[in-house]
């Protein structure tokens, strides 16, 4: 018999948005609008209100995809004004790519289908281009975003409450071709190292995309968290980063064996190339910090110091005792170091 207890917590009255994509005119421009987003971050987005993602491109794109908690729109516009205002002065350099859109809702609703159709019945229709739109609402002002929140369910009979969130949409039947992570310590927000921080950003993104993935870090959360959080296994570089980087590609869908469907072999060992030369830039900036065991390269060198770290022996020892014969197996899982990879055959 297995139990499974969970801590609730209360939600907040808002959660809110900041969606907005800015392009830089050259590579100099980059690097400055890279550097002065670490700043704005360290200074304005670096604690328990802001979460989510940052996309850093080779086309000198720096696209926001970030969450608020317990902000309202007002609140969470006052925040990044001065960022945006920063770009605006310089109109040869930046240029604000599509919409911008930065408020809050309701945070009771914020998973509510019904709720999202009926204030805004554009989350469930096709634009007349075929994509669907949705409309975001700053308690007054209305922006269409040019990505829909959700995705439907179109199969005949399908209840309306199948959906789901659209940016999950390419993760069905994606064939991974390289994904690679590591944890960014927060003392790369201070001081002199902010510069070297931009730098590696930037310098990494000629190679692939980087996410920041911001809520992932723990450093800037509530000295509760941290402490509950170093009561885990996981391991500690977590407890001091600020965002997990991740650089990823892949195709979908593809499926190895289906005529007409195959994966591209060739096109996915360059991107792994790519990627890996993405992450061991960033890494000569962050360390030894390593990665998120649930987002990470299958092929991790040191799997054990990068998901567990100090944790690893302590959990080793735990395996031994409650399962001698190795019955539970996963790949790069706690104890797999003593299996043939397949999981067959014991070393």
């Amino acid at each position: 018999m297995s139990k499974l207890t969970l801590r609730l917590h209360e939600l907040p009255h808002y959660f809110g948005i900041a969606s907005l994509t800015v392009k830089a005119s050259t590579n100099a421009d980059y690097r400055r609008l890279l550097a002065e987003f670490v700043a704005f971050y360290r200074d304005s987005l670096f604690n328990d209100h802001w979460g989510e993602q940052a996309h850093l491109s080779p086309e000198n794109t720096l696209e926001i995809r970030m969450l608020s908690y317990g902000l309202n729109a007002d609140q969470a516009k006052k925040v990044w004004q001065p960022f945006l205002d920063w770009v605006a002065r310089s109109p040869h350099a930046f240029s604000f790519a599509g919409s911008t859109a930065i408020g809050s809702i309701p945070a009771r609703h914020f998973w509510d289908v019904d709720w999202w159709k009926q204030h805004w019945p554009e989350v469930a229709l096709p634009s007349p281009a075929g994509n669907p739109f949705v409309a975001f609402l700053e308690f007054g002002l209305t922006h269409l975003m040019p990505q829909p929140i959700f995705a439907f369910d179109r199969r005949p009979g399908a209840s309306p409450g199948n959906a789901w969130w659209t940016a999950n949409t390419r993760e069905t039947g994606w064939y991974i071709w390289g994904y690679e992570s590591v944890w960014l310590p927060s003392s790369l927000l201070e001081g002199g190292a902010q510069a070297d921080l931009a730098d590696a950003l930037f310098e990494s993104s000629r190679y692939s995309v980087v996410e920041l993935h911001f809520n992932k870090g723990l450093a800037g959360a509530p000295p509760e968290a941290i402490a509950a959080a170093r009561d885990t296994a996981t391991n500690p570089a977590v407890l001091s980063a600020f965002a997990l980087a991740i650089s990823s590609g892949g195709e979908s869908p593809a499926y190895p064996g289906i005529p007409g469907h195959e994966p591209s072999i060739a096109d996915g060992r360059a991107s792994a190339v790519q990627i890996h030369h993405c992450m061991n830039r960033l890494r000569t900036v962050a360390g030894q910090t390593g990665s998120y065991v649930s987002e990470s390269d299958y092929f991790e060198k040191g799997w054990q110091r990068s998901y567990w770290a100090s944790n690893y022996p302590r959990l080793a020892a735990m395996k031994r005792r409650y399962d001698p014969s190795g019955l539970f197996f996963v790949h790069n899982g706690v104890g797999s170091e003593e299996w043939s990879t397949d999981g067959f055959t014991r070393r």
